[in-house]
C-alpha cells in the first residue's frame, strides 16, 4: 500500500513538473508576423578643437522599417523594407541609406547572432553641415552563452514561444567587432576645426577590429499573459584601431569597454502576441584625447498570430 502511495505521489509530481515547465514553444505551429520600427547610428568625436569646441555630433536621417515574417517548426523568413522615406528635414539632416543584414541560431544552449549595418548620409550639428558622403560601418558576431538552459532567445523575444516561469541567471557574451566612420569625399572635420600641426584633426577614416567577453545577468517573467525581459552586461574587448588622413596614417592597440543591454516586452497568449523590442550598441575608439563613439539604437514593435493545427505544443 505504502509503495503504491509512493509511485502516485512521484508521479504526481512529475506531472506537475511537465505541466510548470519554464518555456512553452509553439515551433510546431504554423505562425506570422509583422513588426514596425527604426533605427538610428549617430557617432561623436571628442576632441579640444578650440577654446569652445571640443564636441562633434554627427546625425542621420532615418526612414521606418516594415517587415513581415513567417516561421514554422525549423522555417524562418523574414523580409522588411523601408517605408514613408526619410523622416527628418532632408535641408537639415540631408538624405541617408541605411542597409541592416542579420542571422542568428541557437546552437548547444549558446545562441549566436550575426549583424551587419551601414548607413550612408550624416549631417553634423555645430557647425551645421550636411556630409553625404559621409558614413558608418558596423559588424559583429556575439555568442552569448547563458547559465540557466531555459533562458533562450525564442521565448524571449515572443514569436516561437513564451515563458512560464521568472528565471534570472548570468551569462557570458563573446564578441568579435569591426566598426567605424569615415567621407568618402572629405575630411570628418570641418575645414575651420583642422589644426595643421595635429594630423588627426584631418581625418577622413577611422576604424577598429576587436573581440573579448562581457559578463552579465538575464531576466524574464511573464505573469498573466505579460512577459518582460532582457540583459545587462559589461567586459573590456582588445582592439586594433587606425585612422587615416590624405597623407598619414596611424595604427596602435589598446583597450576598449563593451556595453550589453537589451530589452524587450510584451502580450503572448497561446495564439497571439505583440511585442516592444529595444536594441542598443555602444562602440568607442580612443587615440589619447581624441575619442570618437559609435551608438546605434533601434525600437520595434512586433505583433503575430500562431495558428492551431493537429500537433500539439512541444517544449523547447
Amino acid at each position: 500500500m505504502s509503495k503504491a502511495l509512493l509511485i502516485s505521489i512521484c508521479v504526481c509530481f512529475s506531472t506537475l513538473a511537465r505541466a510548470q515547465r519554464a518555456l512553452e514553444s509553439f515551433k510546431d505551429r504554423p505562425i506570422i508576423y509583422a513588426d514596425l520600427g527604426y533605427n538610428v547610428n549617430p557617432f561623436r568625436i571628442n576632441y579640444p578643437f578650440t577654446s569652445q569646441v571640443n564636441e562633434l555630433a554627427y546625425k542621420n536621417n532615418f526612414s521606418p522599417f516594415l517587415a513581415f515574417g513567417f516561421a514554422y517548426k525549423w522555417f524562418h523568413l523574414r523580409l522588411g523594407f523601408p517605408v514613408l522615406g526619410n523622416l527628418r528635414s532632408p535641408s537639415k539632416y540631408g538624405k541617408t541609406t541605411q542597409y541592416n543584414f542579420a542571422y542568428d541560431l541557437t546552437f548547444k544552449n549558446v545562441w549566436y547572432d550575426f549583424e551587419f549595418k551601414s548607413t550612408f548620409g550624416y549631417a553634423l550639428k555645430q557647425p551645421n553641415l550636411i556630409l553625404p558622403d559621409a558614413y558608418s560601418i558596423n559588424g559583429m558576431l556575439n555568442a552569448w552563452y547563458f547559465r540557466n538552459s531555459d533562458f533562450q532567445m525564442n521565448g524571449l523575444l515572443g514569436k516561437r514561444a513564451h515563458y512560464n516561469q521568472e528565471i534570472l541567471t548570468w551569462y557570458l557574451k563573446g564578441t568579435v567587432n569591426y566598426f567605424g566612420s569615415g567621407n568618402r569625399s572629405a575630411s570628418l572635420i570641418p575645414v575651420s576645426l583642422q589644426d595643421p600641426q595635429q594630423k588627426i584633426t584631418q581625418i577622413s577614416h577611422l576604424q577598429a577590429f576587436d573581440f573579448g567577453a562581457a559578463p552579465g545577468v538575464a531576466y524574464v517573467n511573464r505573469k498573466k499573459n505579460w512577459q518582460i525581459g532582457g540583459w545587462v552586461g559589461v567586459g573590456p574587448v582588445l582592439q586594433i584601431k587606425a585612422y587615416e588622413t590624405p597623407d598619414f596614417s596611424k595604427l596602435s592597440l589598446g583597450l576598449a569597454p563593451r556595453y550589453d543591454l537589451r530589452l524587450m516586452g510584451g502580450y503572448s497568449s497561446d495564439e497571439k502576441f505583440f511585442f516592444l523590442v529595444t536594441d542598443f550598441d555602444n562602440k568607442s575608439i580612443r587615440f589619447d584625447d581624441f575619442k570618437y563613439r559609435q551608438i546605434y539604437f533601434a525600437l520595434k514593435f512586433v505583433a503575430g498570430y500562431r495558428f492551431n493545427n493537429n500537433e500539439s505544443k512541444k517544449p523547447n
